[in-house]
């Protein structure tokens, strides 16, 4: 079927995961990217959905995101192995890479490739280009969060286990590879930094485009800039099964807290997340810590909040997390992983600190509350000024343009009456 006149350009995308609910890093970027370019494109995503997950379809549905379920069960041990051996068989990773092969996804695009010819075929994170060979002669867009051979790297360094950091630095090195082929098969490649935008170049990329991380600004407006008064509360906030969160959690609990305490005795440690592993929650053992997994709602711990920690040493992107702090007029420390990429300078818009030199860090914003207080008006402003959602929308819209022959320079509302 081909595209009727006057109607939008159809967007067929493809994505691991359901971008919903928005209780992670990567799915805010994906549900907020996807639906910007709903503004000036028809967004069709093809993602598996747990068996069960109706719901998730539907509230993405209400918010302007046509998807094709592809309902699947549980992982099992059995069948990742042969995921796992079939990879290395091929010579290629299986973390963050074949893991998320699905023979059902597959079978789903060919599908929707059948009943309409999409004009752009948007892959989102790495993993997405698997389904690249489905479609090969359609204009490709891909969305990488990170530097995935990077991310593995830094996460290896972390490993106590001689045999997981062996293993994950030949993933790193299988996904560096695949970064390498995925950059070079794509007609536009996004990426979230400056930094990562010349990795993929100097890999042969064609048209990168630097789409960072956003957030709502307008979600945070009504919450004061800078805190005051109170038990100060040190907030933490990550994906808990990730593995760098987990481990950094870990520190700021076991190591970064109990030096806070011996200045600021009254200050207590809140780690938000879902999926905490038991080591994670067993820190609420701890004086002064409180693990509460997956919240319904950030505003009121946001509020709530003295400060935003971001102890990170592995990772890779840009922390959508620091982004709400800024919005929401939250003070932050960070190591210098935790924030690369933002261009958020230290000592204006939040206090940049090694992990040796985390506590100090803390304790010394937490009884100045006037220096927290700059920190955080000039944080809102580069979030309002740089980070807003909307602006980038217009950015990734543009982008996408001359894929369809629309100069780059219009905007989503010219974009639609071009086509």
């Amino acid at each position: 079927m081909t595209r009727a006149e006057n109607t939008p350009p159809l967007i067929l995308a493809v994505t691991s995961e359901p971008p919903w609910p928005l209780d992670t890093g990567g799915r805010l970027r994906t549900f907020h990217l996807l639906r910007s370019l709903g503004q000036g494109f028809r967004v069709r995503l093809v993602t598996p959905v747990p068996r069960g997950g109706e719901s998730l379809v539907e509230a993405l549905g209400e918010r302007g995101i046509e998807v094709v379920p592809v309902f699947t069960g549980p992982r099992t041990l059995g069948r990742e192995a042969l995921r796992a051996t079939a990879a290395a068989a091929r010579g290629e990773p299986y973390v963050m890479y074949r893991r998320h092969d699905r023979r059902s996804v597959r079978a789903a695009v060919r599908e929707q490739l059948r009943r309409e010819r999409p004009d752009i075929f948007y892959l989102d994170h790495l993993d997405s280009f698997l389904y690249r060979s489905l479609a090969p002669e359609i204009p490709c867009a891909l969305d990488l969060h990170n530097v995935y051979s990077s991310l593995a790297e830094r996460t290896a360094e972390e490993q106590s286990s001689r045999w997981r950091r062996g293993y994950l630095k030949r993933e790193a090195r299988l996904l560096a590879r695949s970064e390498v082929r995925a950059v070079r098969g794509a007609d536009v490649v996004f990426a979230v930094s400056r930094d990562d935008a010349s990795v993929f170049e100097a890999a042969g990329a064609r048209g990168v485009n630097v789409i960072p991380n956003g957030v709502d600004c307008e979600k945070y407006q009504e919450l004061p800039t800078g805190r005051r008064g109170e038990a100060p509360v040190i907030l933490f906030v990550g994906l808990m099964s990730w593995g760098p969160n987990a481990a950094a959690a870990e520190h700021l609990a076991r190591t970064i807290l109990p030096s806070v305490r011996s200045r600021v005795p009254d200050a207590r440690l809140r780690i938000l997340g879902r999926d905490p592993a038991p080591a994670v929650v067993d820190l609420a053992q701890l004086p002064g810590v409180e693990v509460t997994g997956a919240v319904p709602d950030m505003i009121p711990h946001l509020r709530e909040a003295h400060i935003l920690a971001a102890p990170l040493q592995s990772g890779g992107g840009t922390r959508l997390k620091i982004l709400e702090a800024f919005a929401a007029g939250l003070p932050v420390v960070s190591t210098p992983i935790g924030c690369e990429g933002l261009g958020a300078v230290d000592g204006e818009h939040l206090i940049v600190a090694e992990r040796e030199d985390f506590a100090d860090a803390i304790a010394g914003l937490l009884n100045d509350e006037a220096r927290g207080a700059r920190l955080a008006e000039a944080a809102r402003r580069l979030a309002r000024e740089r980070f807003d959602w909307s602006a980038i929308g217009d950015s990734a819209r543009a982008a996408l343009g001359p894929l369809i022959g629309v100069d780059r320079r219009f905007s989503n509302r010219n974009l639609a009456s071009r086509v």
